[in-house]
């Protein structure tokens, strides 16, 4: 794992460096669908790395860079201008070299390599495939990498220089005698029978631009820096943006995260899709023409069930995951049905053309989804999969009081509180199609499960609500923030709401920064776990969102102030996925969790899902115009 790591991107391609943008180690590579086209880059000159001066980010694809000869002291010898460009089709470098003081020619090396690994190989699955039989040539203009993947899918990368070079089985080489030399440098990541296409970066970095007045023509905020985190904030989701059918569809996170996700998608569509209708509308039509048809033991698909998780990888390729795509999950299905009823509520057309999906999805909430027939959505930990199958995903998140792994079917908080949300949409679609009765049946059906909610969830010895309830219906009294989070799906009556703001806002889960994870007094509780203790942003920012829709205003004002000044704290005005959930001191900036996405899809969407509630006792967000990210 890099310590520090750095990431250009543009629509599926994505490089992702050390500190200073070389791929030479560990899970550094340039990619592409999955798939490392590259695992070695890295520039020598005379025999060492030149020495960064300045590296500045111009956009999320588009690096500049100046340095020098390696150890260069008081007088350089050789200087770099660099522009490090990722557009949708191609990695361009263009390098200005320019020799200062007498001397020698000087030597200029750019070593390469491509291993083909799938990102999963990568990332350390146990399913690796092993070294591949990767076919070097040399060119007149640079070097060509080869591989035929197990399913007979062919890749190539391309590599073009604009300066004759030699390839000494490394690197491509050049000696530079000139007081000035210009060189570029192309990489093309093909596959099947795609041919070299230049990309535009200048057109590229337009519609940044664009974007950003875009933005300040409707939104500027009193502080400039918090202007900056949301631009920061719609930038990033332009960045994380990659090409569908359906439209651009929001990546969940760099670096390994560039695929459709169900859930992460539409929380960040849900949290954004008043100010970007067609990215939401890009979300919940793809995953419709993702739907579960049948069941399947080995990707857990069900009629009806929206997705979790879909690759292109060769593992997934070859059957040897189950992303193809996999259905892990038990919330991702009532969150499509109340995002689809969000977005009919300015599109009305939407309920009728998605009806087929939308009560195929309710159907999978009242058969697989409740597997015991309690009435609540549950799941069951997969020994061979996710263990717990929601969004604290990982295998030690959910447990009880004792410590003990729950086990049998599980229902926790938040999915009750969406399955909440999707009947609701789902009795004021049927009432915009003039189907009133089934309007009503709906809207029944959620009252009951509100009230059985509040009966077997409530913890009034803590103000708050239990995790879940384990398989055998004990309830699982753990102080967590999934509470918080469940107020923005209208579950919790404004009566209990108060009750969990103080809970929550509390020495055991408020850090400053926002909500931990998990409570201080807690079995497992560790500020720099995963889903035991750290904060992450999203599910504090929906804290804020559910505390404002019940009428807290206040204590929205308190939780947005302190995400906007976390991303202010940051160098880039970015939230990142999570952070560790140390209290907050004084003006030190929260304590980074070390393997965090960044930039995240769920924080992207934060500042612009909550910038209205920056100015304390603002009821609900200004009506605005939607800005384009086309």
């Amino acid at each position: 794992m890099l310590n520090t790591r750095t990431v250009l991107k543009d629509n599926d391609l994505y490089l992702v460096g050390d500190a200073h943008y070389a791929v030479a180690q560990g899970e550094s590579g340039l990619y592409r669908r999955d798939t490392r086209v590259l695992s070695r880059y890295e520039w020598r000159l005379d025999g060492a790395p030149p020495q960064p001066l300045m590296q500045q980010e111009r956009a999320p694809f588009w690096l500049h860079e100046q340095s020098a000869n390696a150890n260069v002291g008081y007088t350089m010898k050789v200087g770099l201008g660099r522009d490090l460009q990722v557009t949708a089709t191609e990695l361009r470098d263009t390098l200005r070299v320019t020799r200062y003081r007498e001397g020698g020619p000087h030597e200029l090396k750019l070593f390469l390599a491509a291993d083909y690994l799938d990102m999963f190989e990568v990332r350390g699955w146990p399913g690796e495939l092993g070294t591949r039989d990767v076919r070097v040539n040399a060119t007149p203009d640079g070097v060509t990498f080869h591989y035929l993947a197990g399913d007979g899918l062919r890749c190539r990368t391309v590599v073009q220089t604009s300066l004759p070079t030699t390839w000494d089985g490394e690197a491509l080489v050049w000696t530079l005698t000139e007081e000035v030399t210009e060189l570029r440098v192309s990489v093309f990541p093909l596959q099947g029978e795609e041919v070299p296409t230049p990309g535009d970066p200048e057109a590229r970095l337009a519609d940044y631009a664009a974007l950003r007045a875009d933005l300040r023509a409707r939104v500027i905020l009193a502080d400039p820096e918090d202007q900056r985190v949301l631009e920061r904030s719609v930038a990033d989701l332009h960045s994380l943006s990659f090409a569908t059918e359906f439209g651009a569809f929001p990546a969940a996170g760099l670096p390994w995260f560039v695929a459709p996700f169900g859930r992460d998608s539409m929380l960040m569509a849900l949290m954004v899709h008043r100010h970007l209708p067609a990215l939401a509308k890009t979300v919940v039509r793809y995953l419709a023409a993702h739907q579960g048809q049948r069941h399947d033991p080995v990707t857990l698909e069900q009629p009806g069930k929206i997705l979790h998780e879909l690759r292109v990888g060769e593992l997934t390729r070859l059957g040897r995951t189950p992303h193809r795509p996999y259905y892990a999950t038990a919330d991702a299905t009532p969150l499509f049905v109340w995002l689809v009823g969000e977005l009919a509520q300015t599109d009305p057309a939407l309920a009728a053309e998605l009806r087929p999906h939308w009560e195929a999805a309710l159907i999978w909430c009242l058969t697989d989804g409740d597997p015991d027939g309690d009435g609540f959505l549950e799941y069951t930990p997969d020994p061979n999969g996710i263990t717990n199958a929601v969004w604290k995903d990982s295998g030690d998140s959910t447990f009880t009081a004792a410590g003990v792994d729950v086990s049998g079917h599980v229902a926790v908080v938040e999915v009750q509180g969406y399955a909440y949300a999707a009947y609701r949409a789902a009795a004021a679609m049927y009432r915009t199609l003039g189907e009133a009765t089934l309007a009503g049946e709906w809207d029944t059906r959620a009252g009951e499960l509100q009230a059985a909610f509040q009966q077997a969830f409530w913890w009034p010895e803590r103000g708050t609500y239990v995790h879940g309830l384990n398989g055998d219906k004990q309830p699982l009294r753990v102080l967590v923030s999934n509470a918080a989070h469940t107020l923005c799906t209208g579950i919790i009556a404004p009566e209990y709401a108060a009750q969990v703001a103080r809970t929550v806002l509390g020495p055991e889960l408020w850090s400053g920064w926002g909500l931990r994870t998990l409570g201080t007094q807690e079995p497992r509780y560790n500020p720099v776990s995963y889903h035991n203790g750290s904060v992450w942003p999203h599910d504090t920012a929906l804290a804020a969102l559910g505390l404002a829709r019940t009428g807290l205003h206040a204590e929205a004002h308190q939780v947005t102030r302190a995400l906007f000044d976390a991303a202010r704290a940051a160098p880039d005005a970015r939230l990142s996925e999570l952070f560790a959930g140390f209290p907050r001191e004084g003006d030190l900036p929260p304590v980074p969790y070390p393997a965090a996405c960044h930039p995240q899809g769920w924080d992207a969407a934060i500042p612009l899902a909550l910038w209205p509630l920056l100015e304390e006792g603002q009821a609900e967000a200004p009506q605005v115009e939607a800005v384009s990210l086309t």
